[in-house]
């Protein structure tokens, strides 16, 4: 695109266009016509009488044969316009003739081309979608002096819709000299309203597409389709800009789209949708470059039937721009490793998130929003909430521990954050959080529309979001949903990694940037033979869990170590711990051996005169008191086996030190343990290798002093 002019009231003046006023009508720029996406100023036209006020900008364009010229900002009208004004003029090579006007008449507007007759020709009437919106019309002059090829066109929010084609007006739009936008002529006594971002250029001027904020699904990633003809769509898409922080020129309008929820076939889901979603993207290819998201709006189609299926519209759109190909297999579906989904991630995938709020009436499509901002606003999730299911195998599963959270078998849902299952008649109780509720069962969601088990579940229970199923029941990985939801992942991308088959029945609901806060404050539970590995987790506890049952089947014989670390807040601090040894032999249960006592810190070795090596350690006591400090030595790292070679007694928290005069010029490892009264000792440290000298003086000590 070759942009001509550009009139960005972020810029003090007007970047060379001409204000045009007659009598007290006035445009100015303001901050009260700002467009909050945009910026902080805007235009405003305010008229009285029939005084015109606009802005002006001379061309002197060269219209070459066949080619177009577009203009486009946004408006948005402050008072109702109820009679015909013009809001736009263009002159062209006849000086004495206005030869394409947009004008308004009782709220609706249409363009009108002036042909090398001199003939005018009017478009039909467009309605504008209510409160703010992209305007861009067009003219494209005939490709000869003897073809009907000239036309014009005019699009709300990127979406066509309205045409003049097959007009003689090769003469007349040799050149473009000047375009006036604001109230230029027929002026409206009253009309007020505001207008931002005047482009014009030699392709349709996409609007202003702020920068994403990071690589991952985000707001300004996010698509929201409404349906054009229906003002309670696109009220909507404007709850979605409000509440979400979707920018507006992310609004894509579907022309075509009926109000059918569900479409006789897959041609008429592409008619009515997808056809329209392909030119959009295409005329706004920044977006399309930023876009990972879909949110399928109100009162847009939401499923269609193939090969005597119901399909739904989000697991269709998650492989948008892929061939169609029923239950095709879900690349991002349960992976080896959950972590979040990256603009390269789902581009290597070829899949896109997508989720979909639809209901009886726009407010309780408003209010799915609204839960959805609720539950990402709780942090962490209240300690009493339950996930209900019927699958022991995950509530008996490491990953179930991590969530930190209780659980229960499906029933009665009181204190409920999340039911994942085959719900059958759902009894529900005292509310929790009702982050989401997922129904595996057959034909689940066969309308959001009226009541059904999602419906009623989202609707009179309140619950943020929701997965069920159009008709076949399709795989769900409850594991991958619910480990991304904990690691801070999006609900578009743990519906990604959960269900099994895009362009197939799994209909996803909620808003799609929704997150959800699990407890991070607890316990983390680590063993190990006979020390504990610290990289590696084998359970995971409540915040005010105290016992927690693990089983193992222990080898003969063996020293085994436990510890259970606290986390606060996802903070896991070291030292901060309760570890325990237990022992088994040949026959009957395994001894415990006992707690064990903190670990000491800053172990170091220092040598010093006559072979003498000083042993120096930091200790605090934790939960379980030491006894005494047990030291090894040997020209290898001591394994710790058998007697030790020192021991210093525990006497308070704070500095040790111990000296060992050890064989003259040899090096030496050391190994360090706390113990308690009872033989249990603390993970060891070790440090060396350290050489013994009997030849060298006392370390230094400098004492400075100071002089005049």
């Amino acid at each position: 695109m070759a942009l001509l002019h550009y009139l960005d009231n972020e810029v003090a003046g007007f970047n060379g266009w001409a204000v045009v006023q007659a009598g007290t009508s006035t445009i100015v720029q303001s901050s009260d016509a700002a467009f909050d996406e945009r910026g902080r100023i805007g235009l405003r036209v305010a008229t009285v009488g029939a005084d015109s006020a606009c802005v002006q900008k001379a061309l002197t364009y060269t219209l070459d044969p066949g080619a177009w010229i577009y203009f486009g900002y946004w408006m948005n009208y402050q008072s109702a316009v109820a009679a015909y004004t013009y809001l736009a003029r263009i002159k062209a090579t006849d000086s004495t003739s206005d030869f394409l006007l947009q004008h308004l008449n009782i709220n609706n507007m249409r363009i009108r081309l002036r042909d090398d007759g001199g003939a005018t020709h009017d478009s039909g009437f467009a309605n504008p979608p209510d409160g703010r919106f992209y305007l861009v019309f067009a003219i494209r002059r005939a490709t000869t002096n003897i073809a009907a090829d000239g036309a014009a066109r005019l699009y709300y929010d990127g979406a066509l819709v309205a045409e003049i084609a097959g007009k003689d007006n090769y003469d007349r739009w040799a050149s473009v000299d000047y375009v006036q936008i604001g109230n230029p002529g027929a002026a409206l006594n009253g009309l007020i309203y505001d207008f931002d971002e005047v482009k014009v250029a030699d392709t349709y001027p996409e609007p202003f597409v702020p920068d994403p904020l990071t690589e991952y699904p985000e707001a300004r990633r996010t698509v929201v389709l409404y349906r054009q003809a229906s003002s309670d769509s696109r009220t909507f898409a404007d709850y979605c800009v409000e509440k979400l922080g979707i920018p507006r020129c992310n609004l894509c309008p579907l022309p075509n789209a009926s109000a059918d929820e569900t479409l006789a076939d897959y041609a008429t889901f592409q008619a009515q949708v997808e056809t329209d979603l392909i030119a959009w993207l295409a005329r706004n290819p920044t977006v399309t470059d930023n876009l990972t998201t879909f949110l399928v709006g109100y009162g847009v189609p939401g499923y269609f039937t193939s090969g005597g299926v119901r399909h739904s519209a989000t697991s269709r759109l998650m492989h948008y721009g892929t061939a169609f190909g029923s239950q095709t297999n879900n690349p991002l579906y349960d992976p080896a490793t959950v972590a979040r989904l990256s603009v390269t991630d789902l581009n290597a995938a070829a899949i896109y998130l997508c989720t979909r709020i639809d209901a009886d009436t726009l407010a309780n499509a408003q209010l799915v929003i609204d839960r959805g901002r609720t539950a990402r606003s709780i942090f962490p999730l209240p300690d009493t909430d339950k996930l209900y299911s019927d699958s022991a195998a995950y509530k008996a599963s490491l990953p179930c521990q991590h969530l930190r959270m209780q659980t229960a078998a499906l029933g009665t849902y009181a204190a409920d954050a999340f039911v994942w299952g085959d719900t059958g008649a759902a009894a529900f109780g005292v509310a929790g959080s009702r982050v989401s509720f997922v129904d595996t069962s057959a034909s689940s969601a066969l309308t959001l529309r009226a009541a059904g088990d999602l419906f009623t579940a989202l609707i009179t229970n309140a619950y943020a979001s929701g997965l069920a199923t159009a008709a076949t029941a399709d795989g769900f990985d409850a594991e991958s949903f619910f480990e991304m939801l904990r690691i801070g992942g999006t609900l578009g991308e743990a519906f990604a990694v959960a269900i099994e088959h895009v362009d197939y029945t799994a209909v996803a609901v909620g808003s799609p940037l929704m997150t959800c806060a699990f407890s991070q404050t607890g316990h983390n539970i680590y063993s190990g033979q006979p020390m504990v590995d610290w990289d590696t987790a084998v359970a995971y506890t409540r915040r005010g869990q105290t016992a927690i049952a693990l089983t193992i089947t222990p080898d003969a014989d063996t020293e085994y170590a436990y510890a259970a670390r606290a986390i606060r807040k996802g903070i896991e601090t070291p030292g901060i711990e309760c570890l325990a040894d237990f022992k088994t032999d040949d026959s009957g249960p395994p001894d415990w051996i006992g707690e064990r006592p903190a670990a000491p810190t800053i172990f170091r070795a220092v040598p010093r005169s006559g072979g003498v090596i000083r042993l120096r350690w930091e200790y605090d006591t934790g939960p379980t008191a030491a006894a005494d400090f047990a030291m090894w030595y040997g020209t290898t790292i001591p394994t710790g086996s058998g007697a030790p070679d020192a021991t210093e007694t525990y006497v308070r928290e704070g500095h040790y030190y111990h000296d060992l005069t050890l064989t003259d010029g040899q090096a030496y490892h050391f190994r360090l343990a706390a113990r308690t009264s009872g033989g249990v000792e603390s993970d060891p440290v070790t440090t060396g290798p350290i050489l013994a000298d009997s030849t060298a003086p006392e370390t230094p000590t400098v004492q400075p002093s100071q002089t005049f």
